[in-house]
């Protein structure tokens, strides 16, 4: 081998090595570019929702606040006391106790375990 083909060889190498780290910078940046445009669609989509959940606070704020003057503009009218049932003289309620044991219970129908049988007709025949 003599130096012009080592030189040649060399130069032929560089020239690669240089076409190859061309060829991958191109190909990093476009993936970083692409990797750019999707954090920023990320972060634009974030700053929505934050927008969104803002207002959505705002409208329930605002719902409370209009839920709380309703109830107090409706106040429901006072109930009164219940009125006391007259005490009952303790003498008489043994004596309605007794009778109501003395009674005899009242008559009840008897359930039926099986249901009244029924003739069918018979088809033509």
């Amino acid at each position: 081998m003599t130096g012009s083909q080592i030189m040649q060889m060399g130069g032929a190498f560089l020239l690669g090595a240089v076409l190859a780290a061309g060829a991958v910078y191109a190909w990093c940046s476009h993936r970083l570019r692409l990797e750019r445009q999707r954090v920023l669609h990320v972060e634009h989509s974030r700053q929505q929702v934050l927008e969104q959940v803002t207002h959505a606070r705002r409208q329930i704020e605002q719902l409370q606040r209009e839920s709380h003057e309703l109830r107090l503009a409706i106040r429901p009218a006072p109930r009164h006391a219940p009125v006391p049932a007259p005490a009952q003289d303790a003498a008489e309620a043994a004596r309605q106790y007794a009778e109501s044991l003395l009674k005899p219970p009242p008559a009840t129908d008897k359930p039926q375990a099986f249901k009244d049988t029924v003739v069918l007709r018979r088809g033509p025949g």
